[in-house]
């Protein structure tokens, strides 16, 4: 007897809990779960499906959590996530899906676009992003190499093009067996505002922008006299509601959507135009100013290209 017929999009491509790939998530999966913790046989589904609570590892656990879910029809709390690649930490962070009104809200004032209208009704589930931009470590211990213009470990990554950014995802996914991925523009604005603890700021953590971000003001002007002028090492400004940094500064960052206009309709999971000549990139970077920096602020480049101001934020 199926126990739940509903179930929860974790990823694209991966229904939570959905071991046997049936598209269903009922009492067949805690078989197939228990089926493979005995046998240690490979999956045949993702182990984005098989780690029903979050914790990086697929365990008994899981099938507790499972059994839970299927008599309560809610799923555990998903934990912050630390992942290890070749001796170099990062943190994944759970977004509880929700909906929110994506675009030029009141709050972005006189400072909005056309690019960002009209503003729309977006319905997401949950998902996982870095808490921070990609480091320079990090890419160097996936690709063994670091194209960066200003070189530090801790520095986000940049001088990386869209294009680029996929190889290094699939020799990560490859490496830890999950399947990271660049996160929807849908997904990074509503992180960006805080998910559903927003406290509709302008910027991503604040109204106040030098405290939450690295941008042309506290990097150019008021750093020049030091002599640096360049990125800065993440998570040195102020996170913002979901403890997440520099998402209004420091580097902007690649989406995965191809760039186009707003509709004025509800969606859910929006995942952009099917085709297009630009990808998708967001937030504010070192070297401009307040108004690229908004939480709503959109913009395109050829997935081909890269310069020293754009780099990327995971998602899972």
């Amino acid at each position: 007897m199926v126990l739940a017929l509903s179930f929860q999009v974790w990823a694209s491509g991966n229904t939570r809990g959905d071991v046997n790939g049936d598209g269903h998530v009922a009492i067949s999966d805690v078989t197939a779960l228990i089926d493979y913790l005995l046998s240690g046989d490979e999956l045949s589904v993702s182990m984005a499906c098989a780690d029903v609570n979050r914790d990086g590892h697929v365990t008994i656990s899981d099938v507790t959590s499972l059994i839970d879910y299927l008599l309560g029809g809610e799923w555990p709390a998903d934990p912050v996530q630390t992942f290890t690649v070749n001796g170099v930490n990062f943190v994944m962070v759970p977004v509880e899906g929700g909906t929110f009104s994506m675009g030029a809200t009141a709050e972005q004032g006189s400072d909005a676009s056309s690019r960002e209208k009209p503003v729309h009704q977006v319905t997401l589930t949950s998902y996982l992003i870095g808490q921070t931009e990609v480091t320079q470590e990090l890419w160097n211990a996936v690709m063994g190499s670091n194209p960066s213009y200003f070189h530090g470990g801790e520095l986000p990554v940049e001088r990386v093009s869209w294009d680029d950014c996929q190889a290094f995802i699939a020799m990560l996914n490859d490496l830890t067996n999950q399947n990271f991925r660049l996160p929807t523009e849908a997904e990074w604005e509503f992180a960006a505002r805080g998910g559903n603890d927003s406290q509709g700021y302008k910027y991503a953590g604040g109204n106040t922008l030098s405290e939450v971000a690295w941008y042309s003001f506290n990097d150019s002007w008021e750093s020049r006299g030091s002599g640096y002028y360049g990125t800065h090492a993440v998570a040195t400004r102020e996170p913002n509601e979901l403890q997440l940094y520099d998402m209004s500064g420091n580097v902007h960052e690649w989406c995965q959507d191809w760039y186009g206009d707003y509709v004025s309709g509800e969606q859910t999971d929006p995942t952009g135009p099917s085709t297009g000549t630009t990808r998708v990139y967001r937030g504010g970077n070192w070297y401009f100013d307040a108004w690229f920096c908004r939480v709503s602020f959109r913009n395109g480049l050829s997935p081909a290209n890269s310069n020293y101001g754009i780099g990327l934020r995971l998602a899972l």
